[in-house]
């Protein structure tokens, strides 16, 4: 492994991106697409009459939407700056570490998310490890944070994510 690669990765971590906003606001049909798929029956997703006399006093979206939020379009195309997550993805796919593996996800939920709230996100690379022998081959952990916002600039949730950048077979 590559000292240099690590250096230049290290140097890399704290750099957070421009502020994502979601192509759509937070809405009734979304939120009862998702129960249908999960089998959620939360009644403070889908009830109006329960969640009024919730402490909500609303319907809330489920905490775990939070990402489906500010997922970019898969169509059209369009363009859109590089975040540093996906320069760190491109720097260890030069050096021939092309298998990736999800090893870690975390969330937190501080605020609920209400429809017609507007969800915008940074994020920025918080860790990366030196480069480390696993079953999968030789690779570098990667941890990224996400912190999510509604349109009062509100923190509604933050997750972190780590990945397993590998030279495949090494």
């Amino acid at each position: 492994m590559s000292p240099e690669l690590y250096d230049e990765l290290k140097a890399m971590v704290g750099e957070e991106g421009s502020r994502m906003v979601a192509a759509d606001d937070v809405c009734k049909p979304m939120i009862r697409h998702w129960c249908e798929a999960m089998q959620d029956g939360n009644p403070l997703y889908t009830d109006e009459e329960y969640a009024k006399k919730s402490r909500y006093r609303s319907i809330i979206a489920p905490p775990q939407m939070l990402l489906t939020w500010t997922m970019p379009p898969l169509w059209p195309a369009g363009v859109r700056p590089k975040h540093p997550f996906e320069k760190f993805l491109e720097k260890l796919d030069g050096a021939g570490f092309y298998g990736i593996l999800i090893t870690n996800v975390s969330q937190k939920y501080l605020k609920p998310v209400f429809p017609g709230d507007h969800i915008t996100f940074t994020y920025k690379v918080t860790d990366v490890s030196p480069a480390k022998k696993t079953g999968l081959g030789t690779g570098h952990f990667v941890t990224t944070t996400f912190i999510f916002n509604n349109q009062k600039g509100e923190t509604v949730g933050i997750q972190n994510l780590t990945v397993l950048k590998y030279r495949i077979g090494s």
